[in-house]
């Protein structure tokens, strides 16, 4: 995150207003993201959204404070509200597009991060942000050609210098990678990751004594790294060092009992040493905490073969069998949901609701392919259905303002109101500053009789987002009494 928005309240007490209240509320929340208390801030945006919806400034602080506490999905409807009021910030654009790739957007993301630059074409490091965007995106030669743009502006720029390297090891360029890490850290030689990740790419070319060198100066600069030493320990293991390697893993494991590659190679690292027991142990602790990784349920069926445990190496090969399938089958399930998301875009929704299902069949157990099949059955109008998969995402996460909205509209689709009031109203409270979740509420109040409700919440959707026309026909809908028309959420 980039930046807070701060606007300090100067009128008279007694001539306090929503927008007075918001302002002063939106101050207090920003003092408390500075001081590291983002739980408190959040809430005091939310106070100021709520005393004033279109204080812009208060909604994408309240972004922030979500951001803050890694909930990346959540933050993405304020900063996007932002945007669409402040167009031509760059700031919003940068923290818009920041929050997309965290949440698994990177494609958003990119188009979010070349706006920004578009409006700050001299910002090094919005240009080293749309490179690495685009890395993670899979555009590489356009991602190497803002990174260098990047370095031209700003040559000193150790981040910069990083992130090529870190494209360049994408590209399987490991000499270039290699040139780019010392660059980098010759520029900052404290840097603990750099380090690592050289050590790394000494290890994947079987230059095990430069990987120990750059593992043992990251843990002179951070000894408590339990990441560093298991690299260490794995370096060292490949080496043919096991002796050495134990310690290490051992280590890494203290520090943080729930590195699962790291139970992984200490499992291996015994194994070589002829300590079955030890061994598995370890790679049981390592199945616990990676239980979908296939490689190590190999390797346990393995080690429990050798053990003469062979009833339990088979149950082992048939899990490592079973997940390699749902690995290889990962890019084709996120293929099909997206593709059917797409056709509901383009008003296609019986084809969409046929290429979902696909990829639900897949996984039926994936939360994001479930809500997406969820959304097609109601464009497909099979309301029932998509109420019984969204009262089941909800029992899982029950603050899911997305799943409360869909759940809104599938009620007001079936005529349950006082029912599609309660997800509505549930969505505006975890979703303020959203205006189709206003709209929603607004039509469903209007539905149950409430006229002067209705026209509140419609009220703020259209505040919210001015440029959007069916709420202005829901409020003149309103405004002649609902003659000859109707509301639609």
């Amino acid at each position: 995150m980039t930046h807070l928005m701060i606007l300090f309240a100067t009128a008279a007490l007694w001539q306090v207003t929503p927008d007075y209240r918001a302002r002063q509320l939106n101050a207090e929340g920003a003092s408390l993201v500075q001081s590291g208390r983002f739980s408190e801030a959040e809430a005091k945006f939310r106070d100021a959204v709520q005393a004033d919806p279109a204080n812009v400034d208060s909604i994408v602080n309240l972004g922030v404070a979500v951001f803050k506490q890694d909930r990346f999905a959540e933050s993405i409807p304020f900063f996007e509200q932002g945007v669409a009021r402040r167009e031509k910030d760059p700031t919003i654009h940068n923290d818009l597009a920041q929050a997309y790739v965290r949440a698994g957007r990177p494609h958003d993301a990119v188009a979010e991060m070349a706006r920004a630059c578009d409006l700050d074409p001299r910002n090094a490091a919005y240009h080293r942000y749309l490179g690495d965007m685009m890395s993670e995106a899979g555009e590489r030669a356009t991602a190497e050609r803002q990174l260098r743009l990047a370095l031209r502006l700003d040559p000193k720029s150790a981040d910069t210098n990083l992130s090529l390297a870190r494209l360049y090891i994408k590209e399987d360029r490991k000499g270039d990678a290699g040139t780019y890490y010392r660059a980098s850290l010759e520029l900052n030689p404290r840097q603990v990751d750099a380090r690592r990740e050289l050590g790394e790419l000494y290890s994947t070319q079987g230059n095990y004594q430069s990987a120990e060198k750059e593992f043992r100066a990251a843990l002179a600069l951070d000894p408590r790294n339990a990441i560093v030493h298991q690299d260490l320990g794995s370096a060292l293991l490949k080496a043919g060092d096991a002796a050495s390697a134990v310690p290490e893993l051992r280590t890494a494991v203290r520090l943080d009992p729930s590195l699962g590659p790291a139970h992984r190679d200490l499992g291996l690292a015994l194994r070589d040493q002829g300590d079955l027991e030890g061994a598995l142990a370890a790679l049981h602790r390592a199945a616990e905490l990676l239980p979908s990784d296939s490689s190590v349920h190999y390797t346990l069926s393995q080690t429990l073969r050798r053990a003469g445990k062979t009833e339990e190496a088979a149950a082992q090969a048939a899990i490592a069998e079973q997940l390699s399938r749902k690995e290889k089958q990962a890019p084709l399930i996120a293929a099909y949901s997206n593709e059917g998301m797409f056709l509901i875009d383009k008003g296609r929704p019986a084809e969409a609701l046929a290429k979902i299902k696909q990829a639900l069949d897949l996984d039926p157990a994936n939360p994001s392919t479930q809500f997406d099949y969820a959304v097609a059955l109601r464009h497909v109008g099979r309301y029932d259905e998509s109420i019984g998969v969204l009262q089941k995402i909800l029992t899982k996460q029950p603050d899911l303002p997305g799943a409360h909205y869909q759940l809104g509209y599938d009620y007001f689709e079936k005529g349950r109101y006082p029912e599609a009031i309660r997800s509505f109203s549930r969505a505006a409270q975890l979703f303020p500053g959203n205006a189709d979740v206003h709209n929603g509420l607004g039509v469903a109040l209007e539905r149950s009789g409430d006229l002067t409700q209705a026209t509140e919440q419609i009220e703020v959707a259209k505040k919210l987002a001015p440029q959007n026309s069916r709420y202005q026909r829901n409020l003149d809908c309103l405004k002649r009494q609902l003659a000859g028309c109707s509301l639609r959420p």
